[in-house]
């Protein structure tokens, strides 16, 4: 896989925290990993929001064809 190589600002103390967890020569794939889980994450978070709006709006179409397929069969 092609790389891109960039800088990142980093807070002191979530650099310290990296460090102390991964070793210098494997930050990039953890870095790597850690952006894609967070994409991941964020992605699925919009998706379940979409759905939910989708399922109410599907609910309230529902509800009007009922009231609309009834209509004069009492």
């Amino acid at each position: 896989m092609k790389s891109v190589r960039i800088n990142v600002s980093l807070p002191q103390d979530v650099f310290a925290e990296l460090s102390g967890e991964v070793e210098p020569r494997k930050r990039s794939h953890f870095i790597t990993k850690a952006i894609r889980r967070l994409i991941k994450e964020t992605r699925d978070q919009k998706l379940a929001v979409e759905y939910r709006e989708a399922a109410a709006e599907i609910r309230r179409v529902n509800n009007e064809l009922e009231g609309s397929i009834t209509d004069g069969l009492d």
